[in-house]
């Protein structure tokens, strides 16, 4: 807790500071992860799908972004010695407090929602900074060249665990991703 609240306020300690017992950044991760689950309603009645959706897209995005800015920053000859795991996990903390927004009239809630994830940018790029000696305009540049690959992570796994009857995908999104896949369909025909 007083690691998130010291990357709150801009101060980063070494990266070995961030190396937890593996329970640690797991409890905070599965937390984060049920408490992202509240704002899913979206998704269908099945409460324990999209709890367990949910718990699985947090733990494999936090996962994939941790590799992925790893070798970003390896790239850009980083100093960071050591994983960045616990430190990627506990710099998201700031999710804790985005449920409080829904209390907010819609108007309000949204642009609260949306200086909550600047903060959160902010929190994560500086920290990533401050441990790998990489410039905060590169450390965010690999942040920017995640987000597509965040949103296949999210396609594909809101596809599957619609496949498995966890979440029920809403008839726009279907629709949408019908159109996708007969206009790519229609391509790969074309190109032959």
């Amino acid at each position: 807790i007083d690691d998130v609240f010291d990357l709150l306020r801009l101060r980063v300690k070494p990266l070995a500071a961030y190396q937890y017992p593996w329970w640690q950044p797991a409890l905070l991760l599965t937390a984060l992860g049920l408490i992202a689950s509240g704002d899913t309603a979206e998704l269908g009645s099945n409460i324990a799908g999209r709890i367990g959706y949910m718990v699985l897209f947090t733990w494999l995005e936090t996962l994939f972004f941790t590799r992925f800015i790893g070798f970003w920053l390896r790239l850009a000859k980083g100093e960071a010695t050591g994983s960045l795991f616990g430190l990627v996990v506990v710099a998201s903390g700031l999710q804790f407090i985005e449920p409080l927004t829904s209390w907010l009239p819609e108007d309000v809630s949204s642009g609260a929602d949306m200086l909550l994830s600047m903060a959160g940018l902010v929190v994560l790029v500086n920290a990533l900074s401050k441990v790998s000696g990489v410039s905060k305009l590169r450390v965010l540049a690999g942040v920017v060249l995640f987000a597509p690959l965040a949103l296949v992570l999210l396609a594909a796994t809101l596809s599957l665990a619609n496949a498995l009857g966890w979440v029920d995908l809403p008839a726009d999104m279907v629709a949408m991703m019908h159109e996708k896949g007969a206009a790519s369909s229609g391509a790969a025909a074309v190109a032959k």
